[in-house]
């Protein structure tokens, strides 16, 4: 079966010395690569390919495609076994040979340096040893016998090459006013394209505001970067940093947003910018006479651009950075806000700014300048504002964890912005669109009386609550009356189990038999008994209440009737009160007296029930 493309993942591009992650396809027509990290595409047309090296990047195998403008890309992180299949894929679809090159591997810092394109090759008996892109040059000086290159550097790289020095002795046999170092520095320059601060920009803005950074500055466009010219600051851009361009109309009508994405960001001291963002009048007008050859406008830049330019300052300039980076400028689609306008107006950390909802994300201008990618939201939430009844917040919870919070969004915005995420298929938390309010409206309300859906759902919860406790209320029943007779019933069995197991009897009772003396020794006795009972009790009494509350149980005390009858004397304290005498004149003690009693009658009723027993009954008679 013959493959219509080829895909491969983990495949890395070198970009200024850091090793870029992405995915490439190779396909008939084109040759895409897709980074991870941006989510940048980059194109190339399979027409422009005039070589393909099947060579070693970043110490595995790789692809080095020479287009016909002089640049060569290279990608790494292929398998030895995917030559074979990748050299049968351009021979049937692109009608190309892929070259396996061997590479040098001695070590030696001698040898032949050649300019190929915008490429610099060092090659060690003819054998490529390392090749630098032209492109990471940002500048080339001359000396006596030697040529210094200085490169751009990457935030990105722990690790930087800040130059390179060539030593280029002199040629003996060749003429006296040949001088190969500026051979070679000239070189550098025209194959390379790079331009110094002394040479003639391509245009020239002037007090261009600037929104981030902010503050008016003096625009210089080169062929290669951009230079910023401020009152405390000035920045160099390279324009292969370029990523990504926006051109976003303003809510008021009048204004225009030009941002420029940056990977990697500019810095000021501490702080990073990762956008560049301009703002332009819609009326303002200019006229710029570009610092470029007919040669140059033809060859370079295929006669897109004139070298006499004018009309509104933002479309001249996205006409030159459309043509000089070679990239889309990507502008607003089909979503209009409540305003007329695609932009919505939110904040961000207490920073009021405009959102834009495009096809592929959601910029955000301008503090921070922020773009949005679709396929990195892991959902989007609609959340009640706490500011404000008539705005709501946007949030965007990122797949990375974080969690992106756009304040005061206008609440006539909410369908719109709904309907835009749910067409682009984005996870919403809370999928409810406000056709109909869930509320009860008051008909008769004045325009200044507006409706918060959440504080009438607060009040219907209220009065749900209200209503439950009230059926709780009713539900429950009342206390039961006392009843005397269930009450002595319960204290008689009480008594007979005491009675019965030869305990000590719960009350005693005194029948006054004996002198004075013995009552009141009797009563001491009977209150000492009764101290060391509270004081065994009370723990027991402590530790069940701490049970009860632990557990979280209360019970309701029945009411005692005052004028309830008192309990009747039982048989055995009858009993005991009639002998009680006899005991202590025995000379035993109030406790000893009361267990010889409790025996004593147990005694007696066992006999008694024993006879019953064996009696015959009026049946058995007859």
């Amino acid at each position: 079966m013959v493959d219509a493309f080829l895909e491969y993942n983990d495949i890395v591009q070198e970009d200024m010395g850091y090793l870029n992650t992405g995915r490439i396809k190779l396909a008939d027509q084109q040759v895409q690569f897709k980074n991870t990290k941006t989510g940048k595409l980059q194109t190339i047309s399979t027409s422009d390919i005039e070589k393909i090296s099947w060579m070693r990047l970043a110490n595995k195998p790789g692809l080095k495609f020479s287009l016909s403008n002089g640049m060569s890309l290279r990608f790494g992180g292929f398998s030895s076994k995917d030559y074979e299949k990748i050299k049968a894929f351009a021979e049937r679809n692109w009608s190309k040979d892929v070259v396996e090159v061997e590479q040098s591997i001695k070590g030696w810092n001698y040898g032949k340096a050649e300019v190929k394109g915008q490429v610099l090759e060092f090659e060690v008996d003819e054998k490529p040893c390392f090749e630098i892109p032209l492109s990471n040059v940002s500048n080339c000086t001359s000396g006596k016998s030697e040529a210094v290159l200085e490169f751009h550097q990457n935030d990105d790289c722990a690790v930087s090459l800040m130059e390179m020095r060539f030593h280029i002795p002199t040629d003996p046999d060749a003429e006296e006013d040949a001088d190969p170092v500026e051979e070679f520095r000239r070189a550098v320059m025209q194959y390379a394209g790079i331009e110094t601060e002394t040479d003639q920009p391509v245009a020239t803005l002037q007090q261009i505001l600037c929104t981030t950074p902010r503050g008016r500055y003096d625009i210089k466009v080169y062929q290669n970067h951009l230079s910023l010219h401020g009152k405390t600051y000035d920045y160099k851009i390279p324009i292969k940093t370029i990523m990504r361009l926006f051109l976003l109309p303003h809510k008021d009508g009048r204004h225009m947003y030009f941002v420029i994405s940056l990977n990697p960001p500019i810095r000021q001291g501490q702080t990073r910018y990762h956008f560049l963002v301009l703002e332009f009048t819609k009326d303002e007008e200019v006229e710029l006479d570009l610092g470029l050859t007919q040669e140059q406008l033809k060859e370079q830049y295929k006669g897109k651009l004139d070298k006499k330019m004018s009309g509104n300052v933002f479309e001249v300039v996205s006409k030159i950075f459309r043509v000089m980076v070679d990239m889309k400028i990507t502008v607003p689609g089909t979503f209009v806000g409540h305003s007329g306008t695609p932009a919505i107006m939110c904040a961000h950390k207490q920073t009021s700014g405009f959102l834009y909802p495009l096809e592929k994300g959601f910029v955000y201008v301008h503090k921070p300048p922020m773009y949005i990618r679709f396929e990195e939201i892991s959902s989007v939430n609609f959340a009640r504002s706490d500011v404000s009844t008539r705005s709501f917040d946007f949030e965007v919870e990122m797949k990375g964890g974080s969690t992106l919070v756009f304040n005061s969004v206008e609440k006539e915005e909410y369908n719109r912005l709904f309907d835009f995420v749910n067409n682009k298929h984005l996870r919403i938390r809370n999928a409810k669109r406000l056709d109909k309010p869930n509320y009860s409206e008051d008909k008769f309300a004045g325009s200044d009386d507006e409706i918060d859906p959440y504080k009438e759902t607060v009040k219907q919860e209220a009065k749900d609550k209200e209503a439950a406790e009230e059926s709780d209320e009713d539900s429950d029943s009342e206390d039961e009356d006392y009843d005397v007779e269930a009450d002595a019933k319960r204290k008689k069995e009480a008594a007979d189990s005491s009675e019965g197991s030869g305990s000590e009897p719960e009350e005693e009772y005194d029948s006054n038999a004996g002198d004075s003396s013995e009552v009141s020794e009797d009563s001491d006795i009977t209150g000492k008994k009764k101290e060391k009972k509270a004081k065994e009790s009370k723990p027991k009494k402590e530790k069940k209440e701490q049970s009860e509350k632990k557990a979280g149980k209360r019970e309701k005390k029945k009411k005692k009737d005052p004028n309830a009858p008192k309990k009747p004397q039982s048989a055995y304290f009858l009993w005991f009160g009639e002998n009680y005498a006899n005991f202590r004149k025995e000379g035993l003690s109030a406790p000893e007296a009361a267990q010889r009693a409790g025996k004593m009658w147990k005694e007696e009723v066992d006999a008694e029930t024993k006879q019953e027993s064996e009696a015959p009954s009026d049946d058995e008679s007859e």
